[in-house]
């Protein structure tokens, strides 16, 4: 599950909230406030987000102005939600957690009833299970990046709510497939593998978008596994010139309404039938 805009209270000052952590800091063009005794992947978090940051600087000509928070089960904003998930808070925050032991990955994002499935996918291709649980942290780290750049950044207006978590997912494996290969692979290995085994309650996008939040934890897993595929098939098609496209075909304008039909013709942008493809029949 992602966590983004929206799921608590707006009221709630992040910069007020984070004073309340006793935490350590890491300077740098992304400062990071972390839990003590957590310094490792709150640096690793921090260079990954960075590195990104000065891709998409460069390539669209913005400045990211972005703070992490990476907390640990002690610390964590239970005052917001339960530990476990990740999200961008709306303005310039973005929190992390530092992780967790796998039976409570599994318990948390609601995949127990595919253990079997996870355990034998991660033993067949020598992943460790806390491999594939940093990963995805990783790539998580970089789909909240992406709803700032959405927002803060770009001239993006997502027509609904899956296209809008689409996009930021969108923008995490633009920059993983170039130049982190060891998330991508173990990421896309945890996606094939709740994609094919989660026995989803709900499968179509009228039902993200109705439910979103309100369906069960690992349907929402599901959805986004999915996500990951779609994200596969265009960019194997179009690349990096996607969000440009994507950012023509859903502008920031008043009064723009879209039908189902269009969102999924401009969804496709330059490849005809890969939509259609992927969500009629699954590209994974």
């Amino acid at each position: 599950m992602l966590i983004s805009t929206g799921i608590y209270s707006q009221d709630i000052n992040f910069d007020s909230l984070v004073k309340t952590r006793k935490t350590d800091t890491l300077g740098g063009k992304v400062k990071t406030y972390y839990s003590p005794g957590h310094k490792g992947i709150a640096s690793q978090l921090q260079q990954l987000v960075t590195n990104a940051i000065v891709y998409y600087e460069k390539k669209y000509n913005v400045k990211f102005r972005i703070q992490l928070v990476v907390l640990d089960s002690a610390q964590w904003f239970r005052e917001v939600i339960p530990y476990g998930f990740v999200f961008y808070e709306g303005t310039h925050w973005l929190i992390l957690n530092t992780g967790m032991n796998y039976a409570s990955f599994k318990s948390t994002y609601g995949l127990n009833s595919i253990s079997a499935n996870l355990d034998s996918a991660f033993k067949k291709n020598k992943f460790s299970p806390d491999e594939v649980i940093y990963s995805r942290l990783k790539f998580l780290s970089l789909h909240e990046l992406g709803h700032y750049f959405v927002y803060q950044l770009s001239a993006i207006k997502a027509p609904n709510t899956w296209t809008n978590e689409f996009i930021a997912t969108y923008f995490a494996y633009e920059y993983i497939t170039q130049f982190e290969p060891d998330i991508k692979n173990r990421f896309d290995l945890f996606c094939r593998t709740v994609a094919r085994y989660y026995p989803a309650e709900h499968t179509s996008l009228a039902d993200f978008d109705s439910l979103y939040f309100k369906m069960k934890i690992g349907n929402f897993a599901w959805y986004h596994s999915r996500f990951y595929f779609l994200c596969d098939s265009l960019y194997n098609c179009s690349g990096k010139a996607y969000i440009n496209t994507f950012q023509i075909n859903f502008p920031k304008k008043e009064g723009m309404v879209y039908s189902t039909e269009t969102i999924d013709k401009l969804i496709e942008a330059n490849c005809p039938g890969s939509f259609s493809k992927w969500n009629h029949t699954g590209t994974f």
